[in-house]
């Protein structure tokens, strides 16, 4: 009310003007009504919206919930890959017959709080609510044992949005209203995925340990109690060591919360947990199984946990399913012997686009592929010089011209004390075999991959500078659990870093993209059971979507300095360490042979696509395996016939030219861009490049007493070339590897060719 008794049909706002007296500044009154009742309206609507819900939402029981909706795998052509808990079994039962501690364990473990709040947690939420508004979306959940049941049995929706929390949380309301707590654990036990594609306690009982759910111990409560966050990545044949950790780390609850006493705890924790074999369908073999447990274990189970059994979700990836068999062949046609070393292959699109996978020898062994995949799991092993690209690119971008010259004499001491072993002393570097060159220019020296011009060429540039193109190429592992920190060291420019294949393959594809270092990407689009999109990582005609990651690559390198490093690996295809990865079209590519040939390495592309191909022995009892012949089978073995050591340009070019003639076979023959100006100059020892060394033939099969200038290392006579014909002992199947890495710089090991 004003002061005279009259209605307040505007708003005063009081300002000093120019020492004057206050002004007041008329609102109209439709427009102060208008404003009040927005907020008011919105309230009304959404307090409308959640009674509506609350009163007409059906909540099913155990017997009325589907469960038979896995999730299924998709080609980028749209064919069947596979599916994620084919099989599926489930027993209800009266849960009022189970043991105590079952369900004490799965409170301890879950919810301790469920006995005593309702159907939802205001702590919870609130710190959820909270988490969430810092991070700028759905990433907690704070849920409730009968929030999850809510959400697996009745919603049914894998995304991560406010409107479907809300609706949880009004649904698990009304569900702890109607029923007592202990008939809605009994929902829940009767429910739970458990992995094996048991639902539900009793047939998860039944696959783990052969035993009703009324017949199970506490030890195996506890167990399976604990693996309900994330089952399948707690799989005792699997992963022993963590099972026994998740059934130890709910047994200790337990105790705390008052359940058990410290004599049962101390006695259920004895020993491993001890499962039967996982017999679920889907268990044995499946397509593509390196990259479907891959996939499922790096990008779909961190993102929907069980839902992606549960949901029926339809996943349609960028692999290319007739592109993997080729890669299968090649890989599984040069390698064909049970002795043989395993192998990884990754090929990629430029933009990231995973188009085959091969992790291992079993290729379609989902154990196998549960176990260890060579082609993406850390460490990951030690480079060669495969990657030397990184360090000419940096050289380049630093205005050096790959026609400056360098000595090729091995062996070579690094002076420049920057390059200095961790003992003060003066770094010595040594080519393959002691393989001497004259003074060749640095094309010349990745052609032949030449150590030692490639040591004195760290020492000019500095090992911060190739640090630091290492870390734009992603290699670093930024962004990730994995990150490191790459040592300053100048054996970085002979490969002393442990890389995985796929690291490698998303490297190079930046080579081959321009600089543009891409997102690995292995998803295409997500559908949801009834066809709706829930997701899309890339980029197609005619797809839309509720939902777009949008992913842009990051500049890892300018385009024109990417360009001049490719024209120089295509000599190396052309005349240097693989001639073996000839394939008849423009191929840029670079071999890396590790010290005593542990790891061999072919990184290879062509404008469309970008394959890495490594093979090697992994420990034998704690002990490195090379492959050569040096008597000892338990510390070398000898791989088809290649004596003096299988380097980069023998067998893992073959695989990748196999595959590559294959893959590539429907694509358009393309050449490279050219680079344009660049400003380079020359520096070196001498001011007149070399073009190339003066070859000394050499007649045995190991290194003459006088160095020859012969750059590949000599197989044994028997050792096949590339169409099965027998080669001369001086000359390698398609091309050795060229240089044997020296110690020091800072680290140990380096590149060979």
């Amino acid at each position: 009310m004003r002061a005279d008794g009259s209605p307040l049909d505007w708003l005063a706002v009081s300002r000093a003007d120019r020492g004057g007296p206050p002004r007041e500044r008329r609102v109209p009154r439709w427009l102060l009504l208008w404003g009040s009742a927005i907020p008011l309206a919105a309230v009304l609507i959404g307090a409308g919206v959640l009674a509506l819900t609350y009163a007409f939402a059906a909540i099913p029981l155990p017997k009325d919930v589907k469960i038979t909706a896995s999730a299924q795998v998709f080609d980028r052509h749209g064919k069947l890959i596979g599916t994620y808990s084919n099989g599926e079994e489930r027993f209800l039962i009266d849960t009022r017959a189970l043991p105590r501690y079952v369900w004490e364990a799965v409170v301890a473990a879950e919810d301790r709080n469920f006995f005593h709040e309702g159907g939802i947690s205001l702590r919870g939420t609130l710190r959820a609510a909270w988490a969430d508004l810092r991070g700028g979306g759905i990433t907690q959940g704070g849920s409730t044992l009968t929030q999850q049941y809510v959400k697996n049995a009745i919603l049914n929706d894998p995304s991560r949005t406010f409107t479907r929390k809300v609706k949880e949380a009004i649904l698990a309301i009304k569900l702890d209203h109607r029923y007592s707590k202990r008939r809605i654990l009994g929902f829940y036990l009767n429910t739970i995925y458990l992995g094996r594609g048991a639902y539900g306690i009793e047939a998860a009982a039944r696959s783990y340990f052969g035993e009703h759910a009324k017949d199970l111990s506490l030890a195996q409560a506890a167990y399976l109690a604990g693996i309900i966050p994330a089952p399948e990545a707690y799989q005792p044949q699997d992963h022993p060591k963590l099972a026994e950790q998740r059934r130890d780390l709910v047994l200790r609850e337990m105790h705390q919360q008052g359940y058990i006493t410290k004599h049962q705890m101390r006695r259920a924790s004895r020993g491993p947990v001890h499962a039967l074999p996982d017999t679920s369908v889907g268990a044995a073999s499946e397509k593509a199984a390196y990259f479907m447990e891959w996939l499922r274990k790096d990008y779909l189970y961190p993102k929907f946990h069980d839902c992606l059994y549960t949901c029926g979700l339809k996943i349609y990836t960028t692999l290319d399913l007739s592109m993997q068999r080729e890669a299968e062949r090649a890989v599984a046609s040069t390698l064909t012997e049970p002795s043989d070393p395993p192998a990884a292959l990754v090929s990629l699109t430029p933009d990231g686009q995973v188009r085959a996978m091969v992790g291992g020898p079993h290729f379609h062994s989902v154990r196998a592929a549960r176990g260890f995949n060579y082609a993406t799991d850390l460490p990951g092993r030690q480079a060669g010089s495969s990657f030397k690209p990184f360090t000419l690119l940096t050289a380049i971008e630093q205005g050096i011209s790959p026609l400056s010259t360098f000595s090729g004499a091995s062996p070579t001491t690094i002076t420049n004390p920057v390059c200095d072993n961790a003992d003060g002393t003066p770094w010595q570097v040594s080519n393959y075999a002691d393989e001497q060159f004259g003074y060749i220019n640095l094309d010349q020296a990745t052609t032949d991959s030449v150590n030692t011009v490639y040591a004195q060429l760290a020492a000019e540039l500095g090992p911060d500078k190739i640090k630091a193109t290492l870390e734009r190429f992603g290699f670093d592992r930024r962004g990730t659990p994995a990150r490191r920190d790459i040592p300053a060291v100048c054996s970085l420019a002979l490969g002393i870093l442990d890389v995985t294949p796929l690291e490698q393959a998303r490297a190079y594809a930046a080579l081959d993209n321009d600089g543009k270092l891409p997102d690995v990407r292995p998803i295409a689009y997500i559908k949801n059971r009834h066809g709706d999109c829930v997701v899309t990582y890339v980029k197609l005609k005619g797809m839309s979507c509720q939902r777009r990651v949008r992913t842009a690559p990051a500049r890892a390198a300018p385009a024109d300095a990417t360009r001049e490093v490719t024209q120089i690996l295509t000599h190396v295809v052309q005349g240097g360490t693989a001639t073996a990865a000839n394939i008849g079209r423009p191929v840029a590519g670079k071999t890396g042979t590790t010290t005593d040939n542990r790891d061999a390495w072919f990184a290879g592309y062509v404008p469309q696509l970008v394959t890495v191909v490594w093979m090697g022995y992994p420990n034998y009892k704690g002990h490195t395996v090379y492959m050569h012949a040096c008597g000892d089978p338990h510390t070398c073995r000898v791989v088809h016939g290649y004596y003096s050591g299988v380097t980069g340009g023998t067998l893992p070019a073959m695989m990748w030219a196999r595959y590559m003639s294959q893959a590539t076979a429907g694509m358009p023959v393309e050449s490279f861009p050219l680079p344009g100006y660049l400003p380079l100059h020359r520096i070196g020892t001498i001011p007149t490049p070399t073009a190339t060394p003066t070859p000394v033939p050499s007649s045995t099969p190991t290194p003459s007493a006088i160095p020859t200038a012969t750059s590949s290392p000599s197989p044994s006579p028997t050792a096949p070339s590339p169409s099965g014909s027998p080669r001369p002992s001086h000359s390698p199947p398609g091309g050795g590897g060229r240089g044997r890495g020296g110690s020091g710089g800072g680290g140990r090991g380096g590149g060979n060719g």
